[in-house]
Formats: C-alpha cells, sequence, structure tokens
C-alpha cells in the first residue's frame, strides 16, 4: 500500500508544470503561475499565466513565424507586441483531456509604444 501511494505521488509530481522567469513586464517581474499548451486554445505555443491576471501568450503561427501578445490583468483582448522573441518547443509524453503537454523556453526582447516585455523564460509539462 505504501509503495502504490510512493508512486502515485511521483506520478502527479511529475505531471505538474514548472516554469523559471526573469521576464519583466512594464519593468515590473512576471513570475507565472501557470501554464498552458496552447493547443488547448487552437495554437502552437503555450500560454503563461501569474498570480495577478496577466498572461502572456507566445505562439507559433501556421506560416512559422512568431507571435507574442500580453494580456493585462483581466483583459479578454490581449496586446500584439509581434514577433520579438525566440522560443524552442518540443511536445513532452503526457497528454491530458487530449493535450499533449508542452515544454520549452523562450527569449523575449519586445517594445511596443504601448508595452516592453524583455527575459527569458523556461517552463515544461505545460498542458
Amino acid at each position: 500500500m505504501r509503495i502504490l501511494a510512493i508512486c502515485s505521488a511521483l506520478v502527479l509530481a511529475s505531471c505538474t508544470a514548472h516554469m523559471t522567469s526573469n521576464v519583466r513586464i512594464d519593468g515590473a517581474p512576471f513570475s507565472p503561475s501557470t501554464c498552458l499548451s496552447g493547443q488547448a486554445n487552437g495554437f502552437s505555443g503555450v500560454e503563461l499565466a501569474d498570480p495577478k491576471g496577466q498572461r502572456l501568450r507566445l505562439a507559433q503561427n501556421l506560416n512559422g513565424t512568431l507571435t507574442a501578445v500580453y494580456f493585462p490583468s483581466g483583459s479578454t483582448v490581449g496586446d500584439e507586441l509581434g514577433a520579438c522573441f525566440t522560443m524552442n518547443t518540443q511536445h513532452g509524453v503526457g497528454v491530458v483531456n487530449g493535450v499533449r503537454n508542452v515544454e520549452g523556453s523562450a527569449v523575449l526582447s519586445c517594445t511596443t509604444q504601448r508595452h516592453q516585455v524583455n527575459g527569458a523564460v523556461q517552463f515544461e509539462n505545460c498542458h
């Protein structure tokens, strides 16, 4: 029984999303606490969110270009930042509700008239 509990804990821990970020949005630290595979929202990439409700969507378009979009806290419409980052992603082995986990990293250097987003982020087990 104890072995089953330990194995179950290890399986659950391996499915938990992990992120490391030194990204700054408009000068303030952006510390994502959740990440989602873009597949859940119909795009290739990842969406990162912090406890304040800010979201950063990093997407690869159908033509291979990249687009970053920043959603301020409480906003349902994002501010497009453009193709101002590099990103490496791989599909993980886990699948949750038909959505394959995503892992990878991105380096951002985005400046628009409204926002500045800079830094690097690593993510894994985003589903």
